[in-house]
Protein backbone atom coordinates (compact mmCIF):
# COMPACT_ATOMS: atom_id res chain seq x y z
CA UNK A 1 0.00 0.00 0.00
CA UNK A 2 1.56 3.27 -1.13
CA UNK A 3 1.94 5.99 1.42
CA UNK A 4 -0.08 9.12 0.70
CA UNK A 5 2.25 12.05 0.05
CA UNK A 6 1.57 15.16 2.10
CA UNK A 7 0.67 18.28 0.16
CA UNK A 8 3.32 20.82 -0.68
CA UNK A 9 3.08 24.34 0.70
CA UNK A 10 3.78 27.90 -0.27
CA UNK A 11 4.79 30.72 2.02
CA UNK A 12 2.26 33.58 2.31
CA UNK A 13 3.35 36.28 4.71
CA UNK A 14 3.97 34.51 8.04
CA UNK A 15 1.93 31.46 7.09
CA UNK A 16 2.54 28.24 5.22
CA UNK A 17 -0.43 27.46 3.01
CA UNK A 18 -0.87 23.87 1.73
CA UNK A 19 -1.62 23.42 -1.95
CA UNK A 20 -4.40 21.10 -3.16
CA UNK A 21 -3.54 17.44 -3.56
CA UNK A 22 -1.65 16.75 -6.78
CA UNK A 23 -0.50 20.35 -7.22
CA UNK A 24 3.20 20.94 -6.63
CA UNK A 25 4.80 24.21 -5.63
CA UNK A 26 6.47 24.27 -9.05
CA UNK A 27 3.09 23.87 -10.78
CA UNK A 28 1.71 26.83 -8.85
CA UNK A 29 4.86 28.89 -9.47
CA UNK A 30 4.50 28.36 -13.22
CA UNK A 31 0.78 29.19 -13.20
CA UNK A 32 1.25 32.15 -10.88
CA UNK A 33 3.90 33.80 -13.04
CA UNK A 34 2.58 33.02 -16.51
CA UNK A 35 -1.21 33.21 -16.01
CA UNK A 36 -2.56 34.27 -12.62
CA UNK A 37 -0.42 37.36 -12.07
CA UNK A 38 -1.02 38.74 -15.59
CA UNK A 39 -4.72 37.98 -15.15
CA UNK A 40 -4.94 39.96 -11.91
CA UNK A 41 -2.90 42.79 -13.37
CA UNK A 42 -5.26 42.95 -16.33
CA UNK A 43 -8.24 43.20 -13.96
CA UNK A 44 -6.54 45.94 -11.96
CA UNK A 45 -5.64 47.89 -15.09
CA UNK A 46 -9.24 47.84 -16.30
CA UNK A 47 -10.63 48.74 -12.87
CA UNK A 48 -8.25 51.66 -12.39
CA UNK A 49 -8.99 52.99 -15.88
CA UNK A 50 -12.74 52.69 -15.40
CA UNK A 51 -12.74 54.24 -11.91
CA UNK A 52 -11.27 57.38 -13.47
CA UNK A 53 -14.56 57.90 -15.35
CA UNK A 54 -16.98 56.41 -12.84
CA UNK A 55 -19.51 59.23 -12.81
CA UNK A 56 -23.10 59.40 -11.67
CA UNK A 57 -25.81 59.12 -14.31
CA UNK A 58 -26.66 62.78 -13.70
CA UNK A 59 -23.05 63.77 -14.42
CA UNK A 60 -23.00 61.65 -17.59
CA UNK A 61 -26.19 63.25 -18.86
CA UNK A 62 -25.08 66.84 -18.14
CA UNK A 63 -21.27 66.92 -18.51
CA UNK A 64 -19.61 68.92 -21.27
CA UNK A 65 -19.11 67.30 -24.70
CA UNK A 66 -15.34 67.38 -24.11
CA UNK A 67 -15.65 65.45 -20.85
CA UNK A 68 -18.13 63.06 -22.45
CA UNK A 69 -15.71 62.23 -25.27
CA UNK A 70 -12.89 61.74 -22.75
CA UNK A 71 -15.06 59.26 -20.85
CA UNK A 72 -15.97 57.55 -24.11
CA UNK A 73 -12.31 57.14 -25.03
CA UNK A 74 -11.47 55.50 -21.72
CA UNK A 75 -14.49 53.20 -21.87
CA UNK A 76 -13.36 52.07 -25.33
CA UNK A 77 -9.89 51.42 -23.88
CA UNK A 78 -11.41 49.22 -21.20
CA UNK A 79 -13.46 47.39 -23.83
CA UNK A 80 -10.33 46.75 -25.89
CA UNK A 81 -8.37 45.53 -22.86
CA UNK A 82 -11.13 43.14 -21.88
CA UNK A 83 -11.24 41.64 -25.35
CA UNK A 84 -7.50 41.46 -26.09
CA UNK A 85 -5.97 40.85 -22.65
CA UNK A 86 -8.50 39.63 -20.13
CA UNK A 87 -10.50 37.24 -22.29
CA UNK A 88 -7.46 35.15 -23.42
CA UNK A 89 -6.21 34.92 -19.82
CA UNK A 90 -9.64 33.76 -18.58
CA UNK A 91 -9.61 30.95 -21.13
CA UNK A 92 -6.53 29.26 -19.60
CA UNK A 93 -7.53 26.60 -17.03
CA UNK A 94 -6.07 26.44 -13.52
CA UNK A 95 -4.79 23.46 -11.55
CA UNK A 96 -6.16 24.95 -8.33
CA UNK A 97 -9.78 23.69 -8.02
CA UNK A 98 -11.17 26.83 -6.32
CA UNK A 99 -9.38 29.07 -8.79
CA UNK A 100 -10.59 26.99 -11.73
CA UNK A 101 -14.16 27.27 -10.49
CA UNK A 102 -13.78 31.04 -10.23
CA UNK A 103 -12.20 31.16 -13.70
CA UNK A 104 -15.04 29.24 -15.30
CA UNK A 105 -17.60 31.46 -13.62
CA UNK A 106 -15.70 34.57 -14.74
CA UNK A 107 -15.44 33.31 -18.33
CA UNK A 108 -19.19 32.68 -18.39
CA UNK A 109 -19.83 36.16 -16.99
CA UNK A 110 -17.59 37.65 -19.65
CA UNK A 111 -19.55 35.89 -22.39
CA UNK A 112 -22.74 37.48 -21.08
CA UNK A 113 -21.04 40.87 -20.78
CA UNK A 114 -19.83 40.58 -24.37
CA UNK A 115 -23.29 39.85 -25.72
CA UNK A 116 -25.15 42.53 -23.76
CA UNK A 117 -22.60 45.33 -23.16
CA UNK A 118 -19.41 45.09 -25.20
CA UNK A 119 -21.27 44.47 -28.44
CA UNK A 120 -23.28 47.69 -28.05
CA UNK A 121 -20.19 49.69 -27.13
CA UNK A 122 -18.19 48.39 -30.08
CA UNK A 123 -21.06 49.03 -32.45
CA UNK A 124 -21.13 52.71 -31.52
CA UNK A 125 -18.94 54.93 -33.78
CA UNK A 126 -15.52 55.89 -32.47
CA UNK A 127 -15.91 59.43 -33.80
CA UNK A 128 -19.25 60.48 -32.37
CA UNK A 129 -21.28 62.94 -34.51
CA UNK A 130 -23.00 65.76 -32.58
CA UNK A 131 -26.47 64.36 -33.20
CA UNK A 132 -25.52 61.09 -31.42
CA UNK A 133 -24.12 62.63 -28.23
CA UNK A 134 -27.39 62.09 -26.37
CA UNK A 135 -27.48 58.44 -27.44
CA UNK A 136 -23.90 58.07 -26.23
CA UNK A 137 -24.78 59.56 -22.84
CA UNK A 138 -27.60 57.04 -22.40
CA UNK A 139 -25.37 54.17 -23.51
CA UNK A 140 -22.65 55.13 -21.02
CA UNK A 141 -25.19 55.46 -18.20
CA UNK A 142 -26.05 51.79 -18.68
CA UNK A 143 -22.72 50.27 -19.70
CA UNK A 144 -20.23 51.86 -17.26
CA UNK A 145 -22.01 50.50 -14.21
CA UNK A 146 -22.28 47.04 -15.78
CA UNK A 147 -18.60 47.04 -16.73
CA UNK A 148 -17.54 48.12 -13.26
CA UNK A 149 -19.77 45.58 -11.52
CA UNK A 150 -18.44 42.75 -13.71
CA UNK A 151 -14.79 43.71 -13.13
CA UNK A 152 -15.16 44.13 -9.36
CA UNK A 153 -17.19 40.97 -8.79
CA UNK A 154 -15.08 38.82 -11.07
CA UNK A 155 -11.84 40.12 -9.62
CA UNK A 156 -13.14 39.28 -6.14
CA UNK A 157 -13.94 35.69 -7.18
CA UNK A 158 -10.56 35.25 -8.87
CA UNK A 159 -8.68 36.55 -5.83
CA UNK A 160 -10.78 34.44 -3.45
CA UNK A 161 -9.61 31.35 -5.36
CA UNK A 162 -5.96 32.38 -5.29
CA UNK A 163 -3.98 30.32 -2.71
CA UNK A 164 -2.25 33.50 -1.53
CA UNK A 165 -5.54 34.95 -0.34
CA UNK A 166 -6.20 32.20 2.22
CA UNK A 167 -4.84 34.39 5.01
CA UNK A 168 -4.93 37.73 3.21
CA UNK A 169 -8.32 37.71 1.50
CA UNK A 170 -9.42 41.00 3.02
CA UNK A 171 -6.18 42.65 1.86
CA UNK A 172 -6.22 41.30 -1.69
CA UNK A 173 -9.89 42.22 -2.10
CA UNK A 174 -9.56 45.66 -0.53
CA UNK A 175 -9.54 48.91 -2.47
CA UNK A 176 -6.06 49.54 -1.07
CA UNK A 177 -4.55 46.54 -2.88
CA UNK A 178 -4.30 48.25 -6.33
CA UNK A 179 -2.82 51.35 -4.69
CA UNK A 180 -0.24 49.25 -2.85
CA UNK A 181 0.81 47.61 -6.10
CA UNK A 182 1.22 50.96 -7.80
CA UNK A 183 3.23 52.40 -4.89
CA UNK A 184 5.42 49.32 -4.51
CA UNK A 185 6.19 49.11 -8.22
CA UNK A 186 7.07 52.79 -8.34
CA UNK A 187 9.38 52.34 -5.35
CA UNK A 188 10.92 49.25 -6.95
CA UNK A 189 11.57 50.94 -10.30
CA UNK A 190 13.03 54.04 -8.59
CA UNK A 191 15.41 51.96 -6.47
CA UNK A 192 16.38 50.01 -9.60
CA UNK A 193 17.29 53.24 -11.37
CA UNK A 194 19.30 54.33 -8.33
CA UNK A 195 21.16 51.01 -8.32
CA UNK A 196 21.97 51.28 -12.04
CA UNK A 197 23.16 54.86 -11.54
CA UNK A 198 25.49 53.83 -8.70
CA UNK A 199 26.78 50.85 -10.66
CA UNK A 200 27.79 53.25 -13.42
CA UNK A 201 29.64 55.37 -10.84
CA UNK A 202 31.29 52.24 -9.42
CA UNK A 203 33.53 52.05 -12.49
CA UNK A 204 35.07 55.45 -11.75
CA UNK A 205 34.68 56.34 -8.07
CA UNK A 206 37.44 54.02 -6.70
CA UNK A 207 39.93 55.57 -9.13
CA UNK A 208 39.04 59.11 -8.09
CA UNK A 209 38.50 58.48 -4.37
CA UNK A 210 40.28 55.51 -2.79
CA UNK A 211 43.16 55.47 -5.29
CA UNK A 212 43.75 59.20 -4.85
CA UNK A 213 43.61 58.72 -1.05
CA UNK A 214 46.28 56.00 -1.18
CA UNK A 215 48.50 58.25 -3.30
CA UNK A 216 48.09 61.11 -0.80
CA UNK A 217 49.12 58.89 2.11
CA UNK A 218 52.06 57.39 0.25
CA UNK A 219 53.49 60.59 -1.23
CA UNK A 220 52.42 62.89 1.64
CA UNK A 221 51.54 65.65 -0.76
CA UNK A 222 48.39 67.28 -2.04
CA UNK A 223 47.02 66.03 -5.37
CA UNK A 224 48.11 67.55 -8.66
CA UNK A 225 45.76 69.86 -10.52
CA UNK A 226 44.98 67.17 -13.13
CA UNK A 227 44.31 64.42 -10.59
CA UNK A 228 42.14 66.71 -8.51
CA UNK A 229 40.17 67.90 -11.55
CA UNK A 230 38.81 64.38 -12.15
CA UNK A 231 38.02 63.92 -8.45
CA UNK A 232 36.26 67.27 -8.38
CA UNK A 233 34.03 66.21 -11.29
CA UNK A 234 33.01 63.11 -9.33
CA UNK A 235 32.29 65.18 -6.21
CA UNK A 236 30.11 67.49 -8.31
CA UNK A 237 28.21 64.47 -9.59
CA UNK A 238 27.62 63.19 -6.05
CA UNK A 239 26.26 66.57 -4.96
CA UNK A 240 24.17 67.40 -8.02
CA UNK A 241 23.27 63.92 -9.24
CA UNK A 242 23.27 61.34 -6.45
CA UNK A 243 22.00 63.48 -3.56
CA UNK A 244 18.73 64.52 -5.32
CA UNK A 245 18.12 60.88 -6.27
CA UNK A 246 18.49 59.75 -2.66
CA UNK A 247 16.06 62.43 -1.52
CA UNK A 248 13.62 61.36 -4.24
CA UNK A 249 13.59 57.78 -2.95
CA UNK A 250 13.20 58.93 0.66
CA UNK A 251 10.07 60.86 -0.29
CA UNK A 252 8.33 57.80 -1.76
CA UNK A 253 5.62 55.90 0.05
CA UNK A 254 6.31 52.33 1.03
CA UNK A 255 9.82 52.90 2.45
CA UNK A 256 10.14 50.93 5.69
CA UNK A 257 11.49 52.62 8.80
CA UNK A 258 14.81 50.77 8.93
CA UNK A 259 15.30 51.37 5.21
CA UNK A 260 14.58 55.05 5.68
CA UNK A 261 17.10 55.27 8.54
CA UNK A 262 19.90 53.72 6.50
CA UNK A 263 19.14 55.66 3.33
CA UNK A 264 18.71 58.92 5.21
CA UNK A 265 22.15 58.46 6.80
CA UNK A 266 23.73 58.18 3.35
CA UNK A 267 21.63 61.07 2.03
CA UNK A 268 23.07 63.23 4.83
CA UNK A 269 26.66 61.94 5.04
CA UNK A 270 27.48 61.82 1.32
CA UNK A 271 26.79 65.53 0.61
CA UNK A 272 28.37 66.60 3.92
CA UNK A 273 31.56 64.65 3.26
CA UNK A 274 31.61 65.87 -0.34
CA UNK A 275 31.51 69.48 0.82
CA UNK A 276 34.16 68.75 3.48
CA UNK A 277 36.41 67.43 0.72
CA UNK A 278 35.85 70.66 -1.20
CA UNK A 279 36.60 72.82 1.84
CA UNK A 280 39.63 70.81 2.91
CA UNK A 281 41.20 70.96 -0.54
CA UNK A 282 40.44 74.66 -0.97
CA UNK A 283 41.80 75.49 2.49
CA UNK A 284 44.92 73.40 1.89
CA UNK A 285 45.64 75.24 -1.35
CA UNK A 286 45.28 78.61 0.37
CA UNK A 287 47.68 77.62 3.16
CA UNK A 288 50.23 76.27 0.67
CA UNK A 289 49.98 79.41 -1.44
CA UNK A 290 50.51 81.59 1.65
CA UNK A 291 53.61 79.60 2.68
CA UNK A 292 55.08 79.89 -0.78
CA UNK A 293 54.72 83.67 -0.65
CA UNK A 294 56.60 83.95 2.67
CA UNK A 295 59.79 82.09 1.84
CA UNK A 296 61.99 84.29 4.07
CA UNK A 297 65.11 86.30 3.29
CA UNK A 298 67.82 84.21 4.95
CA UNK A 299 68.81 80.65 4.13
CA UNK A 300 67.60 79.24 7.51
CA UNK A 301 64.25 80.96 7.00
CA UNK A 302 63.90 79.48 3.51
CA UNK A 303 64.84 76.01 4.78
CA UNK A 304 62.32 76.30 7.59
CA UNK A 305 59.71 77.42 5.08
CA UNK A 306 60.38 74.33 2.96
CA UNK A 307 60.00 72.09 6.03
CA UNK A 308 56.76 73.87 6.96
CA UNK A 309 55.52 73.44 3.41
CA UNK A 310 56.31 69.71 3.38
CA UNK A 311 54.71 69.24 6.78
CA UNK A 312 51.60 71.12 5.62
CA UNK A 313 51.34 68.91 2.52
CA UNK A 314 51.68 65.80 4.67
CA UNK A 315 49.13 66.80 7.33
CA UNK A 316 46.51 68.21 4.98
CA UNK A 317 47.06 65.35 2.52
CA UNK A 318 46.35 62.79 5.24
CA UNK A 319 43.21 64.68 6.27
CA UNK A 320 42.02 64.87 2.68
CA UNK A 321 42.81 61.18 2.19
CA UNK A 322 40.70 60.29 5.26
CA UNK A 323 37.74 62.25 3.89
CA UNK A 324 38.04 60.63 0.47
CA UNK A 325 38.22 57.16 2.08
CA UNK A 326 35.12 57.83 4.18
CA UNK A 327 33.24 59.06 1.11
CA UNK A 328 34.29 55.99 -0.86
CA UNK A 329 33.09 53.76 2.01
CA UNK A 330 29.69 55.52 1.96
CA UNK A 331 29.29 54.76 -1.73
CA UNK A 332 30.35 51.13 -1.29
CA UNK A 333 27.92 50.61 1.59
CA UNK A 334 25.08 52.16 -0.37
CA UNK A 335 25.85 50.07 -3.44
CA UNK A 336 25.91 46.90 -1.31
CA UNK A 337 22.60 47.80 0.34
CA UNK A 338 20.55 48.48 -2.80
CA UNK A 339 20.40 44.87 -4.18
CA UNK A 340 19.32 43.63 -0.73
CA UNK A 341 16.70 46.36 -0.57
CA UNK A 342 15.37 45.43 -4.00
CA UNK A 343 14.97 41.81 -2.92
CA UNK A 344 13.17 42.95 0.22
CA UNK A 345 10.79 45.09 -1.85
CA UNK A 346 10.14 42.22 -4.26
CA UNK A 347 9.08 39.92 -1.40
CA UNK A 348 6.36 42.25 -0.16
CA UNK A 349 2.80 41.19 -0.73
CA UNK A 350 1.95 44.02 -3.09
CA UNK A 351 4.72 42.93 -5.47
CA UNK A 352 3.66 39.29 -5.66
CA UNK A 353 2.18 40.24 -9.03
CA UNK A 354 5.27 41.93 -10.46
CA UNK A 355 7.07 38.78 -11.55
CA UNK A 356 7.05 38.22 -15.31
CA UNK A 357 7.66 35.09 -17.34
CA UNK A 358 11.35 36.04 -17.53
CA UNK A 359 11.61 35.16 -13.83
CA UNK A 360 10.58 31.53 -14.31
CA UNK A 361 14.14 30.25 -14.56
CA UNK A 362 15.07 32.11 -11.38
CA UNK A 363 12.05 30.64 -9.59
CA UNK A 364 13.22 27.10 -10.19
CA UNK A 365 16.92 27.80 -9.66
CA UNK A 366 16.44 29.68 -6.39
CA UNK A 367 15.47 27.13 -3.78
CA UNK A 368 14.93 29.90 -1.27
CA UNK A 369 12.18 31.63 -3.25
CA UNK A 370 9.32 32.15 -0.80
CA UNK A 371 6.47 31.32 -3.11
CA UNK A 372 7.94 28.08 -4.47
CA UNK A 373 9.28 26.60 -1.28
CA UNK A 374 8.84 22.83 -1.53
CA UNK A 375 8.29 21.29 1.89
CA UNK A 376 5.76 19.06 3.55
CA UNK A 377 2.76 20.85 4.93
CA UNK A 378 2.59 21.20 8.70
CA UNK A 379 -0.63 21.81 10.50
CA UNK A 380 -1.72 25.33 9.65
CA UNK A 381 -3.14 27.02 12.75
CA UNK A 382 -6.45 28.78 12.51
CA UNK A 383 -5.46 32.34 13.23
CA UNK A 384 -5.99 35.71 11.63
CA UNK A 385 -3.73 36.85 8.78
CA UNK A 386 -0.62 38.90 9.40
CA UNK A 387 -1.03 42.48 10.47
CA UNK A 388 -1.81 44.77 7.59
CA UNK A 389 0.04 47.98 8.02
CA UNK A 390 -0.46 51.01 5.85
CA UNK A 391 2.20 51.38 3.17
CA UNK A 392 2.86 55.03 3.34
CA UNK A 393 6.06 56.27 4.91
CA UNK A 394 7.61 54.31 7.79
CA UNK A 395 6.11 50.88 8.31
Amino acid sequence: MSRKRPPQVIQVGNHQVPLPEGVSASDWALERVSVQNPRIRSFLGCIRLLEGVLESNYALLHCSPERLLDIWGKVRQVTELIRTQLRPLLQIPSRIPRLEEARQSSALGLDMLTDHVLADLEAFPVQVPPEQLLALRKLLCVSIGQLHAFLQDTFGHIMAGDPRSVHDADYFLSRRFPQDIEEAEWLHSTVERLRDYLQALEDIHPRHLSTVAETLRREETLPSKQAWGETRELIDELLKGLTPKLKEVLALRGVRFYEMELLDRHAVEIPIRSRLVYECHAGANEIVAALKETQGESRPEREQNVRDLMQTHAVLGRRLAALLTDLDANLRDLLAFLPLWLKSIEKRRALLLKRSSEDLQELFEDSGEADVEMTEAPEVPEEPGPGRQARRGPA
